[in-house]
């Protein structure tokens, strides 16, 4: 199975985040994941701006988000990332277009919100857009960490080895 990791890799704090999660999956998991960060061709803008374009991005990450089973979505930040929160719609879509015309093609989604005022109440609470959090819900689920604690990686693991089980 193949999976894609959704994430604001661009600043070394999210960079490194990234990397570690998406390595753990990797360790303990049989997952082919791909981690957009990685891909030098399409981001690698310190060294390869002059070739790296809007069109090849969208076209690189499309392939790579319509091959994969499982979509890891990062959900932190000051709000969803406009580009996780499209790879979410994108992926929900695809599974329900493939439901509809009978392609049998296992989905799962993995919203991962590890910000400690997504679990605060009144003002207190973090909103997340609800259409992206309901997209999620449809396919898969969100998996709350708090920082300084790691049981969210373990969440995540354990619900991809589920799924490649079930599927």
């Amino acid at each position: 199975m193949k999976g894609y990791f959704a994430s604001h890799f661009f600043n070394d704090a999210m960079f490194q985040w990234t990397e570690n999660f998406a390595r753990a999956i990797e360790a303990q998991t049989q997952l082919d994941l791909y981690v957009p960060q990685r891909n030098a061709d399409i981001n690698d803008k310190k060294n390869k701006d002059d070739t790296i374009t809007a069109l090849a991005i969208s076209k690189a990450d499309t392939q790579k988000l319509k091959e994969a089973n499982i979509l890891i979505a990062c959900l932190d930040g000051l709000s969803i990332d406009d580009g996780v929160a499209a790879e979410i719609m994108a992926h929900g879509v695809m599974a329900e277009f493939e439901a509809d015309h009978g392609i049998h093609f296992p989905r799962l989604i993995l919203g991962i919100l590890t910000d400690m005022r997504s679990q605060g109440t009144g003002d207190n609470r973090l909103y997340r857009n609800q259409m992206i959090i309901g997209k999620i819900q449809e396919h898969g689920q969100v998996i709350y960490g708090y920082p300084g604690e790691k049981t969210y990686i373990q969440e995540t693991i354990q619900a991809i080895q589920d799924f490649m089980k079930e599927h």
